[in-house]
């Protein structure tokens, strides 16, 4: 006999450990629980009574032992669903952070519950995928919008970054060009892996054409607009992104570095990004650099240009990476929503594209984490260098 209910999927000691852990709440009917959009982590199991958990499209119920919020308790992400009590209910709510200390002496536990969520989740991202009645266009629309209200796009980090509320702002741009570079040199990368793994030919000629323009060769309507915002042509053309990257490393002082030097944060990042893009349908690699990485592009590197000119110590030549990045990839943004909406157009192709966007921001969002603990206290992270070298 199959389980009834999540809960009683887990197993005994996981069940145990479960109720031992997070705090009781109560809520009356009507009551809201969380609120589509809305940036918090916590794991709610219905220990009595019943939810309503509001999508875009349908209302849905939540009955005892099943449970809500498990996508943003995975990863991160804004709020799918406005979640109201229908009649009394009492919830368990777990927190991210303090569940995964709570299970630290019991590894294996913490790995079914985490594998257990995952499944629910792919389960009602395809039960959404299924009953979705939205366009192609308008699904790839509404997915993009959903990546920019992601925590990678809205993250401490790049707010403290833009504010300056750094204890040494050029310490935490020095960090950053030392070890973002990893990533980002690798794009060619990444969008050759996407190319080679799409069927349709117009849609890998369309990406041709952005992976030239990684190597410094731009149309002259581009060069014109780039231009009249401050960017000379004898800065970019010619010159592959990834040298534009070297140049505002330079302008910091930071030393070039060897790919086998990478800290270890950066190699997991770029691995398990491109095992995405080449171990996933092409649609989950559409996903994942498309709307999980290009469409964010212009709204994610806005907080470093002005940390830059806030810092008012490196040249607009060297740090047009960044302007040129908010400035041009409009059409790359277009033609990857236009090669999503043609995956867009059955329910397992929504369900990868969604699960491809939400692995690349949780990616990028671990790696923000990470910089900003660093960030945040220059001369410890000066030690562990000086010591480590990491």
């Amino acid at each position: 006999m199959s389980p009834s209910t999540f809960v009683d999927s887990l197993s005994q000691p996981l069940q145990q450990r479960l109720r031992a852990i997070g705090t009781t709440q109560q809520f009356a009917d009507g009551d809201q629980v969380m609120a589509r959009g809305e940036v918090t982590t916590q794991l709610y199991v219905v220990e009595e009574g019943e939810l309503l958990a509001q999508t875009r499209d349908a209302s849905v119920p939540v009955a005892s032992g099943e449970v809500v919020g498990e996508m943003a308790f995975l990863d991160n992400r804004p709020r799918t669903a406005t979640v109201v009590a229908s009649g009394p209910v009492r919830l368990r709510a777990i927190d991210r952070e303090p569940c995964f200390q709570a299970f630290s002496d019991q590894p294996l536990l913490l790995n079914e519950l985490i594998s257990a969520l995952s499944s629910l989740q792919r389960h009602r991202l395809q039960r959404d995928a299924e009953t979705d009645q939205r366009s192609s266009t308008q699904l790839v629309d509404d997915l993009s919008e959903a990546a920019l209200q992601h925590r990678a796009v809205r993250h401490p980090y790049l707010q403290a970054l833009a504010a300056g509320h750094l204890p040494d702002l050029r310490f935490a741009l020095e960090d950053f060009a030392r070890h973002y570079y990893g990533y980002s040199a690798h794009f060619p990368r990444y969008l050759t892996a996407l190319i080679s793994c799409l069927e349709d030919p117009d849609h890998r000629q369309a990406l041709l054409e952005n992976l030239t323009e990684e190597s410094g060769v731009y149309e002259q309507e581009e060069l014109d607009e780039l231009a009249a915002i401050g960017i000379q042509p004898e800065w970019i053309v010619g010159i592959p992104h990834p040298e534009l990257f070297q140049r505002f490393r330079r302008a910091l002082g930071v030393a070039n570095t060897a790919v086998q030097d990478d800290h270890i944060e950066v190699l997991c990042w770029r691995e398990m990004f491109l095992a995405i893009l080449t171990n996933g349908s092409p649609a989950e690699a559409v996903g994942a650099l498309g709307l999980g990485t290009e469409t964010i592009v212009q709204t994610l590197y806005q907080p470093f240009v002005t940390a830059i000119n806030g810092l008012g110590a490196i040249e607009a030549r060297d740090a047009v990476f960044f302007p040129l990045h908010t400035a041009v990839d409009d059409h790359h943004q277009a033609t990857l929503k236009q090669v999503a909406a043609a995956y867009a157009v059955d329910p397992q192709g929504r369900a990868d594209l969604a699960k491809g966007m939400v692995k690349a921001l949780s990616l990028r969002d671990a790696f923000w984490n990470w910089l900003h603990q660093r960030a945040l206290d220059p001369d410890r992270t000066r030690g562990l260098a000086a010591t480590t070298g990491l």
